[in-house]
């Protein structure tokens, strides 16, 4: 391939990868505030015997059933608007942690979510109680209404979080159990002006005082008899999971800079 024939089709592929990043422009209007609120939904069950107590309101105080040892500082008998809590399990009588699992959603209230850009949504905390076999549930959606209030318009999404409820015949760090994200990415039912549809990205950041080298962006992880913490983040975006497009001005100096290579190959 001659010079000036390769470096016509560079001219072409960046004229291409700029018409797909104005295509794709994301312009979610006004970098938006809202309010955030939690709920847990959908569990499913390990058993028949399974016990599972839900609140999906905890400004009233918690449901009947619900042990609240170990609840985050502040909501032991109710919480603010918009947090939950989702509780699994008969606590076995013959450890010393006799306590069911539990997870606590605390929502934080978000400014300026530009699209593209990491927010933090809200706290979840985890309570890693030693149950009874099949007693327990093998997964919970997490739910999250985002409420506008400059017109009161929401968005509704949802993540199925797994229960890994690990045998504990280990070490403590592998007796340690898991939420994991099943999807990690959700439609916000959101179009903007150019008629892009948005969807919300979910991950974890685990607190550095938590099990932070065993746990992942999708994986959140307690010791056994213990409670971690994590940030729930999240970020708008009009292509899930997909790497971006590196920018026009990075892609010519890549194929510039293969420009000599195919110069000596021809000869």
């Amino acid at each position: 391939m001659s010079p000036t024939r390769f470096l016509f089709i560079c001219v072409g592929v960046i004229a291409l990868v700029t018409s797909v990043r104005e295509a794709k422009g994301q312009t979610i209007s006004g970098n938006p505030s809202f309010l955030v609120s939690g709920r847990f939904t959908n569990p499913v069950e390990e058993g028949s015997n399974s016990l599972l107590v839900r609140d999906n309101n905890l400004s009233n105080g918690y449901n009947s059933g619900a042990d609240t040892t170990d609840a985050p500082s502040g909501i032991a008998t109710t919480g603010p608007a918009g947090a939950a809590f989702f509780q699994w399990g008969r606590a076995s009588t013959s450890d010393t942690y006799a306590h069911p699992s539990a997870l606590w959603f605390i929502p934080v209230d978000v400014t300026n979510a530009a699209p593209g850009k990491d927010f933090q949504i809200g706290y979840l905390y985890y309570r890693n109680g030693t149950i009874q076999s099949s007693t327990g549930a093998s997964s919970v959606d997490m739910a999250f209404t985002f409420t506008f209030p400059s017109d009161g318009g929401t968005m509704n999404t949802s993540f199925t979080s797994n229960l890994v409820n690990t045998p504990n015949n280990g070490t403590a760090e592998q007796n340690a159990d898991v939420v994991s994200l099943s999807n990690h990415f959700s439609p916000t039912g959101y179009k903007d002006s150019s008629g892009n549809a948005y969807y919300l990205e979910l991950s974890f950041k685990m607190d550095a005082d938590t099990l932070n080298t065993l746990s992942t962006g999708t994986e959140f992880r307690a010791y056994e008899g213990g409670t971690s913490r994590a940030e729930i983040i999240g970020r708008f975006t009009t292509t899930p999971n997909v790497a971006m497009v590196p920018e026009p001005s990075t892609l010519l100096i890549g194929l510039l800079g293969a420009l000599p290579l195919i110069s000596r190959r021809k000869r």
